[in-house]
């Protein structure tokens, strides 16, 4: 089973128009309601793909019912921790033919240490019953304190830790060294303060991560795909790009594609294929965090996995 620790959950609303104008009233074609969130994004994922999973978090407030009805309609297996703070919602405005034009992301609520530490302890209780917890936000804001102590009991149980994180959070995830870490390159060069031009820049600055304690760093490069840099040398990976109309959580798509290749094959590469696959399935659909085994399927013969600088795993 894979542990998925989401604290900072959203109700995500997604509204598609056929032909976005600024300033002018939008009428949708169509309106969708889901349970998202990066955690909850990767946990639907997946589910989606057939793996076992089981979604951590908070839930609070009317929005927070709503997203519980959207996790039982998903069919993604739950506990979640009631919090005093109302659940975050999450507006995503699509264009027909251009895709994407803006999302509005709620900030996270507060919760408080006595909802903290309920979160952990029920962490703790499925821990040990676990293949892998992986740990997803993408608010910059996150309490990076929360994620410590969830990658410290992790690892005290020894479960591999997946860590899909931005901001102090991944810091956290840095600070205390994770199984794998996947960071998008925006993410990773606001970290480090430098523009990431090329493979060899982006290498470097994951090789010093690994330095830090991390023992695989996943760097995802939009639609040029992945770079995965280890002990054992680096790859690039990337999926043919089928679409540009709905990037959002594709990150989670593919750290949740991952992590179910993995458990099944523990082949690093080939999971990041699969993940790429995934990722790449996900932009063709208004839900953020979506994709089918049989797309995968399809896309991942086409999905390539090229040493880089000569460097294989074998």
């Amino acid at each position: 089973m894979i542990l998925v620790f989401a604290p900072n959950p959203a109700l995500e609303r997604v509204a598609l128009v056929d032909q976005y104008q600024a300033t002018e009233p939008q009428r949708p074609m169509r309106v969708a309601t889901f349970a998202g969130g990066a955690g909850l994004r990767a946990a639907s994922v997946i589910r989606l793909l057939g793996g076992e999973v089981l979604a951590l978090g908070f839930v609070g407030g009317h929005l927070g019912a709503l997203l519980k009805d959207c996790l039982e309609k998903q069919d993604v297996p739950h506990l979640l921790t009631p919090t005093q703070a109302g659940t975050r919602g999450d507006f995503l405005l699509l264009d027909r033919e251009k895709g994407v034009v803006t999302e509005i992301p709620e900030r996270a609520p507060v919760y408080t240490h006595e909802e903290a530490d309920k979160l952990i302890l029920a962490t703790e209780r499925h821990i040990a019953g676990s293949q892998m917890l992986l740990i997803a936000d993408g608010q910059d804001e996150a309490d990076p304190s929360l994620f410590a102590r969830a990658i410290q009991l992790a690892k005290r149980h020894g479960v591999p830790v997946l860590a899909d994180l931005c901001g102090g959070a991944m810091q956290a995830a840095v600070e205390n060294g994770v199984w794998l870490l996947r960071v998008n390159l925006k993410s990773l060069q606001k970290q480090t303060e430098r523009s990431l031009q090329h493979d060899s820049s982006i290498i470097e600055e994951a090789r010093e991560l690994l330095a830090r304690g991390i023992e695989n760093v996943v760097v995802t490069l939009g639609e040029e795909g992945a770079l995965l840099v280890n002990a054992s040398g680096a790859w690039r990976v990337k999926a043919p790009v089928v679409s540009h109309f709905n990037p959002s959580g594709s990150g989670e798509t593919l750290s949740g594609g991952l992590a179910v290749q993995w458990i099944r094959s523990g082949d690093l590469v080939e999971a990041l294929r699969y993940g790429c696959a995934a990722a790449s399935v996900n932009v063709t659909y208004d839900e953020p965090g979506y994709a089918t085994p049989a797309e995968v399927n399809i896309l991942l013969p086409k999905t390539t996995a090229i040493p880089v600088n000569g460097l294989t795993l074998r």
